[in-house]
């Protein structure tokens, strides 16, 4: 296994990571900062990085080559005769401005990408049905793994006395990115209703992101400054804890390709409230709760229920088990190896 990645997510050309040699390339965002994402060009630019000499030789070898996003310029692989696995998380709204222009150019690589090599690997059946709906791709060449959780790092041991003494006995907790589409604005507008109710409900907020300012302007327009505690980014050791020492766990994002967070504090023993629409749905079943998404009193219903009644909390709590089981992290990690296999031997021997 050989990762070639860019300069954004570190500093060193070359890097190691559990065995695992990692080389870095330069692309327009790692020599222009935000601007050189403008377009999409740090996707084209690393794209078109891959294919010189110098660069080719770093991969020249490989069995296979797995994507885990649109490049453009993959048709050099192809006649290099090395075959190539698209990884398609979600496909993307025009939920912004800076969208509306951005976007269409990474949909034109996506499809081109996903079409002209078929092996596509996805992480939920919605994610799939965009796939067949948006670009028109045949759903046998479209494969559905869904993400793992790794139970042995996720789970309930994680609780922490100190945060629950710090925060009381009515503990929310939102995570992930502060972007448009996770709607924290409706989770905000809830909890005007919910300490109506519960005066002493504290909502964590763990994360950053583009509207962290934006929201947390809102939390103090709305009153709420006494009960939400906008936390940023937290390293993994303090989220571990979190995920296992609150009350509810809620994502009121309007949509996701899968909803890695729900699953992680679902295996850490968190009931979670989700909006009504799948793949978030089908991840919570019967560990928690859904809402009309977008409907902040809805959701202030469920939570001011759920936290009053806490014998509905245990229930959740206990279900928790059977939705785990569909996730194991090392069978999926099997399955995704024999997919590999596969591929691999389909495509040399229609090479040959």
């Amino acid at each position: 296994v050989r990762i070639i990645t860019t300069y954004w997510n570190g500093k060193n050309k070359f890097d190691n990571y559990k065995g695992i040699p990692i080389i870095r390339l330069l692309d327009s965002k790692s020599l222009f900062g935000k601007l050189g994402s403008i377009f999409h060009l740090n996707n084209i630019t690393f794209g078109l990085n891959l294919l010189l000499k110098r660069n080719f030789k770093l991969y020249q070898d490989s069995d296979v080559i797995i994507i885990p996003l649109a490049i453009g310029f993959t048709r050099f692989f192809k006649l290099k005769n090395i075959p190539i696995i698209s990884c398609f998380l979600h496909y993307d709204r025009n939920v912004s401005l800076v969208n509306q222009f951005n976007l269409p150019i990474y949909h034109y690589l996506e499809k081109k990408q996903l079409k002209r090599h078929k092996n596509i690997l996805t992480i939920s059946n919605h994610s799939k049905k965009d796939i067949m709906r948006f670009y028109g791709i045949d759903k046998n060449y479209i494969n559905v793994f869904p993400v793992g959780i790794d139970t042995t790092k996720f789970n309930p041991s994680n609780f922490s006395i100190k945060i629950r003494e710090k925060y009381g006995e009515n503990i929310l907790l939102c995570v992930g990115p502060f972007l448009r589409r996770k709607q924290v604005h409706i989770l905000l507008e809830a909890m005007t209703k919910v300490i109506k109710v519960i005066p002493d409900v504290n909502l964590i907020l763990a994360g950053d992101g583009l509207l962290l300012k934006d929201l947390t302007k809102l939390s103090n327009s709305l009153n709420l400054q006494d009960n939400t505690d906008f936390l940023g980014f937290v390293e993994i050791i303090t989220l571990l804890k979190l995920y296992a020492s609150c009350d509810i766990f809620i994502h009121p994002s309007e949509f996701e390709g899968f909803g890695q967070v729900i699953l992680e504090a679902i295996a850490s023993g968190a009931p979670c409230i989700c909006a009504n629409k799948e793949p978030m749905s089908e991840i919570v079943g019967d560990a928690g709760k859904t809402f009309e998404v977008n409907d902040h009193e809805d959701l202030a219903e469920i939570i001011i229920d759920l936290l009053i009644n806490r014998e509905k909390l245990k229930d959740l709590k206990e279900n928790a088990i059977f939705i785990l089981k569909k996730y194991n992290s090392i069978k999926i990690a099997k399955d995704w190896s024999k997919y590999i296999e596969k591929t691999v031997k389909v495509y040399h021997k229609h090479k040959n």
